[in-house]
């Protein structure tokens, strides 16, 4: 069977390390694999705030963690993100150990807020970490419905995978034919953006910025791959 096989080392979807073009002369077949990645603006941020409280007990320091972290609660809801995109996640409570070894006990948790007012994120994070956030365990943003565009990256996807094959039957000396088979492969939102864990001491926290200018949403990259085999006239 006379097979050529051609590797071609083109950056791709994450799931694909190259793409590769086979044409089967004999079957009378091409298959061609076909990329796209269409730009989107984020329209949604995520942020983990860490909330972590130490004292001399554990009562003690599960006690005034609580107020910690129902004083974070208030401040979010204050910049109108619903208790629906609120998520508080786990509890832990533990020894706080020194360096002379334990010195009292530590209470965390993380506190999960997403808005789709990006505008709002800067200032956000800065008023929760002066009631009691100490910790930026994540920042980042992302689209809330990216179906229409990851339908753009599979057309796009598509197009460029035809426009390959017809120019390697070209150069074959074949006619392509109709289509015979798809597989998409790979995919998928990449993310633009993502700062943390970071934990603030009290300096830190006097120098949190709530300028627009020290945050970037950036763009999300939709991605698409797909493996197209194509029939070959004479």
């Amino acid at each position: 069977m006379r097979t050529l096989l051609l590797a071609l080392a083109l950056l791709a979807a994450p799931a694909v390390a190259a793409q590769s073009v086979e044409l089967d002369l004999d079957a009378g077949t091409i298959t061609v694999v076909g990329s796209a990645t269409v730009t989107a603006p984020p329209d949604r941020a995520v942020v983990r705030l860490g909330v972590q409280t130490r004292a001399r007990t554990a009562a003690e320091a599960l006690r005034q963690h609580e107020d910690d972290v129902a004083r974070v609660l208030t401040q979010v809801r204050t910049f109108g993100v619903p208790d629906r995109q609120i998520v508080i996640e786990g509890l832990s409570l533990g020894e706080n150990y020194g360096r002379d070894g334990p010195d009292g006990f530590i209470a965390s948790r993380v506190v999960s807020v997403s808005t789709d007012s990006l505008r709002v994120v800067p200032e956000l994070v800065a008023s929760v970490v002066e009631v009691g956030a100490n910790r930026l365990d994540g920042l980042f943003y992302t689209i809330k419905e990216s179906g229409p565009y990851q339908d753009q990256a599979l057309a796009q996807a598509m197009d460029r995978a035809r426009a390959k094959a017809e120019r390697l039957a070209t150069a074959a000396g074949r006619r392509l034919g109709g289509v015979v088979a798809i597989v998409e492969q790979g995919g998928g939102v990449m993310q633009p953006f993502q700062r943390g864990p970071v934990a603030y001491d009290e300096v830190v926290v006097e120098s949190m910025s709530a300028e627009p200018a020290a945050y970037s949403a950036g763009s999300s990259q939709v991605q698409a791959s797909v493996v197209v085999r194509f029939t070959l006239g004479s």
